[in-house]
């Protein structure tokens, strides 16, 4: 069941989000913007499947500041497209968006790879990439992906990766109120 949760995000204080009863806790998960919106734990490491749920025996999430920022600024994303575009998720169906953070060791970058987005952790002198701005850039690139089609190379990769900044600083004035 979808719950009204919040939790200590990394860069926005407390945050307020929907998550999902898991048993006798709660994860970050939820049903309520299209199909849903999930967000996993690589825990430093790269195997998609082995993954695990970021859980709170509480519906006030403080165990894991990274997995809380990347699902309310995913569910931002949603609202944004959803408020400002009428479209329902990425492909305009109600896909889910996930979300994986924690990838790899050091990992200064974040990417959409045709079935969810990745977030690294940075290295130290570069923070988690999971800002508001960066989250809406990934999801960016599937809205682009379904909607326009352009091929990842040259030109019009250049246009998808402008596409994605424009989005991205959007959706940081639409959740945030402002922009960096």
């Amino acid at each position: 069941a979808n719950v009204p949760a919040t939790g200590t995000s990394l860069y926005n204080g407390s945050v307020s989000f929907t998550a999902e009863t898991s048993g006798a806790n709660y994860r970050l998960r939820q049903t309520v913007s299209g199909n849903g919106i999930q967000t996993f734990n690589l825990n430093n490491g790269s195997n998609y499947g082995a993954a695990t749920d970021f859980t709170s025996a509480t519906t006030d999430f403080t165990g894991d500041a990274t997995g809380v920022e990347a699902h309310w600024c995913s569910e931002k994303t949603y609202d944004y497209f959803s408020t400002q575009h009428s479209r329902n998720s990425y492909d305009n169906a109600g896909a889910v968006i996930k979300s994986y953070v924690h990838y790899g060791n050091n990992y200064v970058n974040a990417f959409w790879d045709g079935s969810r987005m990745t977030y690294g952790d940075g290295d130290g002198g570069i923070t988690p990439l999971v800002t508001l701005d960066i989250c809406g850039h990934e999801v960016a690139h599937a809205v682009t992906e379904y909607s326009a089609g352009l091929v990842y190379a040259n030109e019009p990769g250049s246009l998808n990766e402008s596409f994605s900044d424009i989005f991205g600083e959007c959706i940081e004035n639409y959740g945030a109120g402002s922009t960096n």
